[in-house]
């Protein structure tokens, strides 16, 4: 059984180079696209994590062929689907097991999901999902627990995502629902994240004809069939984001390699108004932070936006800034509710609504903490890095499913950390 406790003794200042994992969120999707094709995929730099070894053994279960060449590169090959209903316990396990739902659809003509599990973060309801198929000609009423969709195929048509969100997941949704259907389809107010333009460089690869990647419109006009082709994820900029903060909470000097600054450029930004040095190269990215950081005043919202999965560990990061902070969350309206596990550790943090008034503190101090998702978990592992004492964090199974070997990459920069 995995250890299910992270101990950290913190107070020491990082300091290094770490190279990053793929994108865990572009990886999902692009596992679930090779229901689309016909032939093999060579799928290289795959984060070794929870999620996408789940959709591994989802794919498995619809017939097609997976085979690991090394952690990080898979073979995936396609020679039919054998199933339209994945096991409902394995898409249970993660949100983005339902990107299985579009190409079931897009390929036999009906698929039988059980709605998701995933980590919680506020109400997540699947309507927004179930209108880009029925936008697309799609039957897909929920019976219990469960969508059963029907098309004998799926038409172009015109989505419209919800401007606020301008949701990837729904992005990708869309895009895999349009790619096989007949005619060209509209996708409005898309997400412009690089993992949805990777994606859409990746299908195009396969032979799909999608136009407009990195703007708020995509155009898809839908071809007969896709064929397999090698592609490489993109590192995980969330990841990258996430240890560049952890430099910055423990007032050291942290490098993130093979990621493009651009990817994470508003986080940047951010970082650079409250006094951090960050030096860009083309492949790098370099904080430097020997004294506290001054106060912000950050909005989450969608890309080119500061993205809400670093809002947990932006937070943590300004509990010992100068000053008092502010970070309002506009995408998922129950995200702040770890803050209280940070006042545990000294931190002053108000929560009213979906808006958290942080003062800034001198210092932290260990304390045993429960981590319950991803990102929150990520946000208690930078405190406890920069607190005085030793922290015991409960709940490494959610922070795994988006860290790879969390623990390995913060010792290497000289944390003092490990799984018990």
């Amino acid at each position: 059984m995995e250890p299910d406790v992270i101990t950290v003794t913190g107070g020491r200042p990082l300091s290094g180079c770490v190279s990053l994992s793929g994108s865990k969120n572009g990886s999902l999707p692009v596992l679930a696209a090779t229901l689309l094709m016909q032939g093999e995929c060579l799928l290289e730099h795959l984060p070794n994590v929870a999620d996408i070894n789940v959709m591994g053994q989802i794919l498995r279960s619809l017939g097609l062929r997976v085979s690991a060449i090394s952690p990080d590169t898979w073979l995936v090959r396609n020679e039919g689907i054998s199933s339209d209903t994945p096991p409902a316990e394995l898409i249970k396990r993660m949100r983005g097991s339902f990107y299985v739902l579009g190409p079931l659809l897009a390929r036999l003509g009906r698929a039988n999901v059980s709605l998701p599990g995933g980590c919680y973060l506020g109400s997540r309801p699947v309507d927004y999902v179930l209108e880009v198929f029925q936008a697309l000609g799609a039957e897909s009423p929920v019976v219990g627990k469960e969508i059963r969709a029907s098309a004998k195929r799926l038409v172009a048509g015109k989505v419209s995502l919800n401007p606020k969100y301008r949701s990837p997941g729904a992005t990708f949704h869309a895009v895999m629902g349009s790619a096989l259907a007949e005619g060209e389809t509209t996708i409005e107010n898309a997400s412009q994240e690089p993992d949805v333009i990777s994606f859409c460089q990746f299908l195009n690869r396969m032979g799909a004809k999608i136009s407009g990647m990195g703007t708020a419109t995509l155009k898809v006009q839908g071809v007969e069939n896709l064929t397999g082709c090698p592609h490489r994820v993109p590192s995980d900029r969330i990841e990258g984001g996430t240890f560049l903060m952890a430099g910055c909470i423990t007032r050291g000097e942290v490098t993130v390699q093979e990621i493009e600054p651009a990817a994470l450029s508003t986080a940047l930004d951010e970082l650079e108004k409250a006094g951090v040095k960050v030096t860009r190269a083309p492949r790098s990215i370099t904080v430097a932070c020997p004294d506290r950081m001054s106060a912000l005043d950050v909005t989450t919202s969608p890309e080119p936006g500061f993205p809400t999965d670093l809002q947990p560990p932006l937070v943590a990061t300004l509990c010992t800034a100068k000053g008092a902070s502010r970070v309002a969350e506009t995408i998922f309206e129950d995200r702040l509710r770890y803050a209280h596990q940070l006042t545990r550790m000294g931190a002053k943090i108000e929560v009213e609504g979906t808006t958290a008034k942080i003062a800034g503190v001198e210092s932290l101090r260990g304390a045993s903490l429960q981590a319950e998702n991803i990102r929150a978990g990520a946000a208690l592992v930078l405190a406890a890095l920069a607190a005085k004492g030793q922290s015991r964090i409960s709940g490494r199974g959610h922070i795994v499913r988006g860290y790879e070997e969390v623990e390995s990459k913060l010792a290497l920069l000289g944390a003092q950390i490990a799984a018990a």
